[in-house]
């Protein structure tokens, strides 16, 4: 394997290239794009770069200090003040190992896990994508239904979602019925919107006394694959639905805020502002899809 670092002509010095924050930190764009590009899902590594997207986002948007994320995100933190910390792209920090939860069942390896030092787990996000097949979503559901329940029955007040991505595939594209989720007409067949109604009733857990069945909060989320490129499918779920993906994160972070920063706002599990350091870290992300997202800027950096 060719060494990446190159030799100076004139001093002789290693030059080591610099990394670049604006390529290299997961978006949802590249996500799709790997979902779009996937020759095999056996391994489940096709979703790994929404698991990236998801930890990302929650660091940069959400505020939670990368060393309480799993997986990773290539960041790391400075304390300045109890509100505000200092972030800075660090590849080195970067790691793709989840945490194990123990629930009231069994231990359960949860896709995207904020945990907070003294606290415990206190945020996870379950993500999951589904190309074909699409008459087996209901095996999805118990799937889901029984992580959920699992992780409440030890931890009440953790703040779950549950993110599951779909794609856009019509029978004249595909060939057989079995592997379409949309008709001639671009309207969803039966199986996607019993999915969605299903999905509907399993979110909306507001307080921590209500049944762990349910999730804090969940997002459908429809993508279409053009080539090698890919897009979200604007049309559905309709734009009132609980589970609209424009809702997913903030639903998260308004749950945490209520749960883990309202009882002790001065305490350190509060949500940070970052003042941005080092290597240029871009103020938006995914300004080409319908759904951007900004990093959560202390007062003298935000515009």
């Amino acid at each position: 394997m060719r060494d990446a670092s190159r030799r100076s002509e004139t001093n002789g010095i290693l030059a080591v290239p610099q990394a670049n924050p604006a390529s290299d930190i997961p978006t949802l764009a590249k996500g799709l794009v790997e979902l779009c590009n996937v020759v095999g899902t056996q391994s489940g590594k096709h979703i790994k770069p929404i698991h990236r997207y998801c930890a990302g986002r929650l660091v940069l948007e959400g505020g939670f200090p990368p060393e309480w994320v799993s997986p990773r995100p290539p960041f790391s933190s400075e304390r300045k003040n109890n509100a505000t910390h200092e972030l800075r792209y660090s590849v080195e920090a970067a790691s793709e190992t989840e945490s194990r939860v123990l629930g009231g069942i069994k231990y359960k390896s949860v896709d995207v896990t904020a945990v907070v030092n003294g606290l415990g787990p206190a945020v996870g996000i379950s993500a999951k994508s589904t190309g074909n097949a699409f008459r087996n979503l209901t095996n999805r559901m118990e799937e889901a239904l029984g992580e959920c329940t699992n992780v409440h029955l030890m931890y009440p007040g953790f703040v779950f979602g549950f993110l599951h991505l779909i794609k856009f595939s019509k029978e004249s594209e595909v060939g057989t019925p079995q592997d379409a989720s949309f008709d001639e007409k671009d309207k969803p067949l039966a199986a996607i919107t019993r999915y969605h109604e299903v999905l509907v009733a399993l979110s909306g857990r507001s307080t921590i006394t209500e049944p762990g069945m349910r999730y804090e909060s969940v997002g459908l989320l429809v993508y279409r694959c053009q080539g090698k490129h890919a897009d979200i499918w604007p049309n559905y779920p309709p734009p009132q639905s609980p589970v609209h993906f424009s809702r997913f994160f903030q639903r998260l972070y308004d749950l945490y805020d209520l749960r883990f920063g309202y009882p002790d706002p001065d305490g350190p599990n509060i949500r940070k502002d970052w003042q941005l350091r080092g290597a240029s870290i871009p103020n938006n992300f995914d300004s080409a899809l319908p759904f951007p997202w900004e990093p959560r800027l202390a007062s003298e950096q935000a515009t």
